[in-house]
Parts: structure tokens; C-alpha cells; sequence
């Protein structure tokens, strides 16, 4: 009897020995799969709220930015076209003060002469080109200028006028073409008006028929400035 007492001791001892090693191994196994049971209970809604709200932030955030680019680039055209602006309208005034210098370079020129006695007294120009004016020559074909007045019967007076005097000198002479009166002496005034003024024509006396006289000569500078000598 006592052989078949040890057999089943041996037999409950292993039994035993395979319980616990199944024991052990289904422990293990649990704990190895933890992480994996874990994430069976994870939230996967809430994640993807989460990822959406970002995705919005990012999309709003790219939105700003290219409405911050879109207002930056509209500045940048107003800008450029103020400046193209500016640009115009300096151009146009510096065309305007070129034109406004030309005119400044440019003056017209009025003489007259005027005596009291009935001789008949002819006033005559000669301009910078040597082109003289004179009763016959009252307008000269390419040459500015015109003698506008003429008179043949004293008390009288002659005008001669440029609108654009050429630089240069102008010399202006008095003739008493026939004499009438008694007097033994013809004096002639005048004046001269310009761009910037006028100034009298120097008292000149003429005494005998067809005596011609220089009366003065006036200078056009290619300023327009106007001086006489």
C-alpha cells in the first residue's frame, strides 16, 4: 500500500506545479497585454474634437495671414500709386516752371514817338538781324515786328511793336521825312514799354529835312532781360 500513497503524492505535486505555472504565465501574458486593453478605453471622439479644433485654429490662423498679406500688398499699391502720383505731378510742375521760363525769356517790345508840329517825322528800327522798319517797310516777310502807326501829318505819332523780341540790339533812329512848319526845331519823345516796364525815349531834336538820328539802342538779353544805351 505504501507504493500507491507515494504515487498519488507525486501525481497531486505536479498537478499542483502545472496550476501555478498556468498561473504564472496567464499573469504574465495579462501584464504584457495591459497597455494593449488600455487603449481599448481611450477616447478617440474626444481626440478628434481636439484635432478639428486645432485644424480650425490653423485654418483661421492661415486666413488672418493671408488677409494681412492681401492689406499689406493693397497698402503697397496705394503707396506706389501715390507715388507715381507724385512723380506726375512733380513732372508737371517742372514742365510748367519750364514753360513759365521760356515765357521769362521771351518780352515784347512797344516804341512810340510822338512830336507837336506838323512836319511829317518817320520813325525807324532796325533789329538784331538788320532788318529795318520804316513807313515802306512797315511788316518784313520772316522777320518779327510791325510798324502799326504811321503818320504823314503832324501833331502825330508812330508805334512800332514786336510780340516775341529776338535777343540782341534794336537800334531806333528818327527821320524828318518832310518839314512843314516854321519851326527851326523838331523835338521827339517817346517811350518804350517792355516785360518789365517801360522807360522814356530820350528828347532828340531834329533841324533840317531828311536828318536821321539815332535815338538809342536797346539791348534784349537771351533772358529778356531789356536795357538801354
Amino acid at each position: 500500500m505504501k507504493p500507491r500513497n507515494r504515487e498519488i503524492n507525486v501525481f497531486n505535486l505536479s498537478m499542483l506545479d502545472v496550476i501555478f505555472g498556468a498561473m504564472a504565465a496567464f499573469l504574465i501574458i495579462m501584464v504584457v497585454l495591459m497597455p494593449y486593453y488600455n487603449k481599448e478605453h481611450i477616447d478617440y471622439q474626444a481626440i478628434i474634437r481636439q484635432l478639428r479644433q486645432q485644424l480650425a485654429a490653423a485654418t483661421a490662423e492661415a486666413q488672418a495671414a493671408r488677409q494681412q498679406a492681401q492689406a499689406a500688398q493693397q497698402q503697397a499699391q496705394a503707396a506706389n500709386a501715390r507715388a507715381q502720383r507724385a512723380k506726375a505731378e512733380a513732372q508737371r510742375q517742372r514742365n510748367r516752371a519750364k514753360r513759365l521760363a521760356k515765357k521769362l525769356a521771351n518780352t515784347f517790345l512797344v516804341l512810340f514817338i510822338r512830336w507837336k508840329t506838323s512836319d511829317d517825322v518817320d520813325l525807324h528800327v532796325v533789329n538784331p538781324a538788320g532788318a529795318e522798319f520804316y513807313y515802306s517797310n512797315k511788316t518784313i516777310r520772316g522777320q518779327p515786328g510791325e510798324l502799326s502807326e504811321d503818320n504823314t501829318q503832324g501833331p502825330g505819332n508812330e508805334v512800332w511793336e514786336v510780340r516775341n523780341a529776338p535777343p540782341g540790339n534794336y537800334k531806333i533812329y528818327v527821320k524828318l521825312f518832310t518839314k512843314r512848319s516854321s519851326a527851326a526845331e523838331i523835338f521827339v519823345q517817346g517811350r518804350i514799354f517792355h516785360r518789365d516796364g517801360s522807360s522814356p525815349l530820350p528828347k532828340t531834336k531834329l533841324t533840317r529835312e531828311k536828318q536821321k538820328k539815332l535815338v538809342v539802342t536797346i539791348k534784349v538779353s537771351p533772358q529778356g532781360n531789356v536795357s538801354i544805351h
